[in-house]
């Protein structure tokens, strides 16, 4: 194929992937175009057409694909596949017999004709054509039977024979109104031949009220056929499939012994069901004997390799098997290794979906496996020192390795806070803090330096919060005292000046508790009357600020910003 022909393949594949079917169909075209031998681009276009619900052209396409590569099975279903859609079971039912014939035991083509044979069993018959007999009618009738040799005549009467839909067309015609009259015994507007006294056709010499009168008699109930006896290849199949169904009863009951047993005469009596090495691998696997059951894997591998076509999805299922073999072992990076051959072999949801929850388990494991809090505080002490030279970038990347080390100290993460505030990082240096606050809540230093974050932020409300919760732990604490003090100063300095800080009150109303406040009805009405020249209104305002609660969020309103006293 040229490079230019596999660049629209290509093209074609993504769109058929995107269910974009015209599209596809356009690639695969051009690709043709380029190269008209290659039987994959009218398999993968015929796939397309039937996606799109146009069978015809997908059975155009299966037949070449055939008629290309004869020793392609995939040929077959593609022909087949198009046949079933039409309807065409019998069609359908030779070609992948004939598929079958060069490929024997293919699980695609047996897969296919098994489902068209069921489904022509169970296909209702097609409806009786009405008009399929009317020129046989016409041609015994005293009068019309000199009409059917007018070519007008004849070719109205055969569209009604290949579409019974277009009666209704036909009878705008008072000549075929007519016919119709006289052929099917039905008064269509008026009585047919009124002019002449033609009268309705009969058609075995009785009315044809009399003729619907009389009732077929019931037909006898047919005999119940004998069952088919079973050919000698037949026979041993079916005997091959019960010792592995009792294989199969034995692995659930965990009598892996038995299992084996009854698999191993699997393979003895029929060396093709390569399958079943991998249902042994498996046995070994709930023994725990890991070594057996990689080597047996290697064995089902080989012998799979091995055979004509190569049945790739039982493949897949081997290779899935090998890899859950190092699972076992907590080998997760060569367990990963072998479901990527699987999905390169047959790509499956379920193995990709393997594939991800054995990544992340991988990534658990290898975090896991990193921690040692010792090589932590080493690190720790390196990220000191570099924070005391004022090298903000080698500190950061220590307090980070530290914290890889031993996740679960909290002055690990505080330390990498207090650095990432002096590159002006200030959203990262609080989401250090929560984290050693999740890990010990009463840090003391991580709410003194939360607070830090915040009152440079002007989240005055916030610093105040938590350089509170610092002093309920600590009272005494420095940092935490002078913290809030600082605070409050800027808060009495705002409001006292009266000038609104608009920074300060955006964070503020960005904030999700202030926003909730806001919108209290109570609250609004205690602001209302605080700010109202009416005595009996700042009274009651006054008495509601007894309240603690309500006292605590008008505190927090002027902490923000968002409330001014005077």
């Amino acid at each position: 194929m040229t490079t230019e022909a596999e660049a629209f393949k290509a093209k074609g594949n993504e769109a058929l992937k995107a269910k974009n079917f015209d599209e596809a169909i356009k690639m695969y075209t051009e690709a043709i175009k380029l190269d008209a031998s290659n039987h994959v681009l009218f398999s993968n276009r015929s796939a397309a057409y039937l996606m799109k619900g146009d069978a015809e052209s997908a059975l155009k396409d299966g037949e070449q694909c055939v008629s290309l590569k004869p020793d392609w099975p995939k040929s077959y279903s593609r022909h087949g596949a198009a046949l079933h859609k039409l309807r065409r079971y019998e069609e359908a039912e030779k070609v992948y017999q004939a598929g079958l014939q060069q490929f024997p035991g293919d699980a695609t083509l047996s897969s296919a004709l098994k489902s068209v044979q069921d489904e022509a069993r169970t296909a209702p018959p097609p409806a009786a054509n009405p008009f399929g007999n009317i020129m046989a009618r016409l041609a015994t009738h005293p009068k019309f039977s000199t009409w059917i040799a007018d070519p007008n005549i004849v070719a109205k009467i055969q569209m009604l024979q290949t579409n019974p839909n277009s009666i209704q067309m036909m009878l705008q015609d008072p000549s075929m109104r007519e016919v119709l009259s006289a052929a099917l015994g039905i008064s269509f507007g008026g009585p047919p031949g009124a002019e002449d006294g033609a009268s309705p056709m009969e058609t075995d010499g009785a009315p044809p009220a009399a003729a619907a009168a009389k009732q077929p008699k019931p037909e006898p109930e047919p005999e119940p056929e004998p069952p088919r006896e079973l050919t000698e290849e037949e026979q041993f199949a079916e005997e091959t499939k019960a010792v592995r169904e009792r294989g199969n009863a034995h692995y659930k009951k965990k009598e892996f012994q038995e299992a084996l047993q009854c698999y191993d005469q699997v393979i003895e009596r029929d060396p093709g069901q390569v399958s079943v090495l991998n249902n042994k691998a498996a046995v070994y696997m709930e023994m725990k004997d890991y070594d057996a059951a990689i080597k047996q894997c290697e064995e089902a591998v080989e012998k799979t390799k091995e055979l004509r076509p190569t049945p790739f999805d039982v493949l897949a299922k081997i290779y899935v098997r090998w890899g859950k073999v190092y699972a076992k072992q907590k080998d997760l990076a060569t367990a990963l290794e072998y479901y990527a051959k699987a999905q390169m072999e047959f790509s499956t949801k379920e193995t990709e979906r393997l594939i991800k929850t054995t990544e992340l388990e991988k990534r658990k494991a290898d975090a896991k496996a990193y921690i040692n809090p010792e090589l932590a505080a080493e690190a720790k002490e390196r990220g000191n020192t570099a924070f005391r030279a004022q090298d903000w970038g080698t500190a950061i990347r220590e307090y980070e390795e530290a914290i890889k080390r031993d996740p679960s100290n909290p002055a690990y993460h505080n330390n990498l806070a207090a650095t990432l505030c002096k590159v002006m990082d200030f959203q990262g240096a609080k989401k250090a803090c929560e984290k050693a606050l999740d890990l010990d809540e009463k840090y003391v230093k991580a709410w003194a330096k939360k607070g830090d974050i915040e009152f440079l932020q002007k989240e005055y409300h916030k610093a105040m919060e938590s350089y509170q919760k610092g002093l309920g732990i600590d009272s005494e604490n420095k940092m935490c005292r002078e913290g809030l003090q600082k605070t409050m100063y800027q808060i009495q300095a705002g409001s006292s000046s009266g000038e609104v800080d608009k920074e300060r009150a955006a964070h503020a109303m960005a904030d999700p508790e202030i926003q909730r406040i806001l919108t209290d009805p109570v609250v609004r009405q205690v602001i209302q009357d605080l700010g109202s020249s009416d005595p009996v209104a700042q009274q009651a305002g006054q008495r509601a600020m007894l309240d603690p609660g309500m006292s605590a969020k008008i505190q927090k309103l002027i902490a923000g910003g968002v409330l001014q006293t005077r």
